[in-house]
């Protein structure tokens, strides 16, 4: 009975660490984005995102291993990417909800990064 009480006393100290990770990759895309990525054209931030969040996880601990499942740009001005991820034994998943100035009305009109949220869910199968 103890270790199966120790082994979600782990899981969840992992989720907290996921979590706390997923917190430090908002601040430092936001960075990357507004360095980096100004005025790009919008349709192609989803893409962007995606690759950018999958690699800085990869470069801030390789046993946290997350692949993109779904980008959606469909509306305007918003990007949500849901990646799942995986460390140890423990899955999750991760959401990115991105929200971009655009400057005109069309899919490839230079964008802005406004505010960038990562989330984890913690109830991911």
């Amino acid at each position: 009975m103890t270790d199966k009480l120790a082994g979600k006393d782990d899981s969840q100290r992992l989720l907290g660490y996921v979590e706390s990770v997923a917190k430090e990759s908002r601040k430092a895309l936001t960075l990357e984005f507004n360095e980096k990525h100004k005025g790009i054209p919008f349709n192609t931030t989803g893409q962007i995102l995606r690759d950018s969040l999958v690699a800085w996880f990869s470069r801030r601990d390789k046993n946290l291993k997350i692949s993109p499942e779904t980008v959606n740009n469909a509306k305007l001005g918003e990007v949500r990417a849901v990646f799942g991820g995986e460390t140890k034994s423990v899955r999750f998943k991760v959401r990115a909800d991105a929200t971009f100035s655009v400057a005109g009305g069309s899919a490839d009109s230079p964008s802005y990064l406004k505010e960038l949220n990562v989330s984890i869910d913690r109830h991911a199968s």
